[in-house]
């Protein structure tokens, strides 16, 4: 929805020519918009106009570039964007878009290379009335150079990523680009995930488990199919307006606290061991210094130590054992509850089977002390969805002796607490719990602002009216915020 409607807004001022305040307040005017979204598509607009009016002597064009017949089962190829040419038709140039983060994830070579073959060969098309229909190609044009650009609407950026003759792209297209929409055209591996909900195909998904009543939650069967995680839906509690906006994708600013980058530098650790290992972990495999982290995750000499006395602990209760099998490391499963009308996201750290059961192992990070009495179940929603998963066998095999494991790593020791989810005082507990923060979530449409001090340290808070006049703290990193990774034990 983000780019669609800033999309609509560009088209207001490229072709109709109406001055930018006018075609905002025409796109924005169309529907109900979530104050926050409405914040975003008025930036990006004003933001790509910023950076792209440099070149008055680029016009717009309003139709697709498509080449049709590409040999080896790709029918049509086709790059999304915005697209211009210069006034003799010689030039063209494709701008790619992105909500954010240009500088941090580079564009891939196959990317580049189809968005400038496409440019530089595709014939002018208006876009099908039925998406499955073939493009009606025009007579081709008359092209000698393309550009390849991309565009950050956060930051206003613009980077160029191919600029050569039509030759060099047909010849970049050769290299790195064939081979890549041949294999996207004769892909068989369906892999569940975020996607899911924009996949047309996601209610006849092998992949997608039915699961009626997952959630806890009375019939919602004529209401929009939505998507949620444990992560979501702990968002949603904070603020609903904090989870609306992360869904839309909208750009985050400093989305990780001190304590949240140890959880993720641990877990990161322990996954690529996992990964590598034939046995169960050593303690020679743990880091000796504070140059284990991953450097994406800057942590410093203190916060290295701190993630460091933690894993020196994980091989006292590392699940890698002789009758571990079918280990499974971050996997994604999707499970379609059909009562509550919505795709629960689940990745667990781990998923293995102990003599043909399977066990679901969750790993928490934390600097307190286990203080005890705590019910693992009510503490930790994911452990409350993972006993309902496997107390409802959605994985398969025997649910008797399956059980949930939660590994709570401190800097001073380590815990690990096991939940049977064949238990039905568990199974109603987790029930219990994911109905409680489900049911909200479930209800609502409008996703209002919580407005208040975890205004301070949101992510998506740039983008918020109803947090402009939150003072930030002095150093937002530092404030922890409700961090995935980090949970009190």
């Amino acid at each position: 929805m983000p780019v669609r409607l800033f999309m609509d807004a560009l088209d207001a001022v490229e072709f109709d020519r109406r001055p930018v305040d006018e075609a905002l307040n025409s796109v924005l005017a169309k529907q109900p918009l979530h104050e926050g979204l409405a914040a975003f598509i008025k930036h990006a607009t004003r933001s790509y106009l910023s950076v792209c009016e440099a070149e008055p002597s680029m016009l717009p064009v309003a139709r697709w570039w498509v080449v049709q017949h590409v040999e080896q089962g790709v029918r049509e190829l086709w790059a999304w964007g915005r697209r211009y040419r210069s006034a003799d038709g010689a030039v063209r140039e494709l701008r790619l878009i992105r909500l954010a983060n240009m500088l941090e994830r580079q564009r891939s070579e196959a990317e580049v290379a189809v968005a400038a073959y496409t440019a530089a060969y595709g014939r002018p098309a208006p876009w099908p009335d039925e998406w499955e229909k073939k493009f009606l190609v025009r007579a081709r044009e008359e092209v000698s150079r393309v550009v390849v650009a991309d565009v950050d609407l956060t930051e206003g950026l613009r980077r160029v990523l191919f600029d050569g003759a039509i030759e060099d792209a047909a010849a970049l297209y050769e290299k790195d680009g064939r081979r890549a929409a041949i294999q996207v055209v004769h892909g068989q591996t369906r892999r569940p995930g975020g996607d899911c909900l924009k996949c047309r195909l996601v209610l006849a998904c092998d992949e997608v488990t039915r699961a009626p009543g997952l959630l806890g939650l009375r019939s919602y069967r004529r209401a929009k199919l939505r998507q949620v995680s444990i992560s979501d839906l702990r968002y949603y509690d904070n603020c609903p307006a904090q989870h609306h906006l992360q869904t839309l994708h909208l750009p985050k600013i400093n989305e990780y606290a001190t304590p949240a980058r140890i959880g993720q530098a641990v877990h990161r650790y322990l996954e690529t061991l996992h990964a590598e290992a034939s046995g169960p972990c050593q303690h020679a495999d743990m880091p000796a210094d504070t140059s284990w982290p991953d450097p994406q995750w800057e942590l410093d000499a203190d916060a290295a130590e701190v993630g460091m006395r933690m894993l020196t602990y994980h091989p006292s209760v590392c699940p890698l054992q002789e009758n571990t099998s079918d280990l499974r490391i971050e996997k994604t499963f999707v499970f379609h509850d059909t009562a509550a009308q919505a795709l629960v996201i689940a990745k667990p750290d781990l998923v293995y089977r102990d003599d043909g059961a399977w066990v679901w192992r969750e790993t928490k990070t934390t600097r307190r002390r286990q203080r005890g009495g705590e019910d693992v179940v009510t503490e930790f929603p994911q452990v409350a969805l993972a006993t309902a998963i496997l107390g409802r066998g959605l994985l398969g095999g025997p649910v008797d002796s399956s059980r949930v494991e939660l590994e709570i790593l401190r800097p001073g020791g380590a815990d690990l607490i096991m939940v049977d989810p064949s238990d039905p005082q568990e199974l109603d507990k987790a029930y219990a719990v994911l109905r409680k923060m489900a049911q909200p979530w479930r209800e609502d449409n409008t996703f209002a602002a919580a407005p208040g001090d975890n205004c301070r340290t949101c992510p998506v808070s740039r983008w918020c009216p109803s947090a402009a006049e939150t003072d930030p703290p002095p150093s937002f990193q530092e404030t922890a915020r409700g961090a995935d990774r980090e949970q009190p034990a």
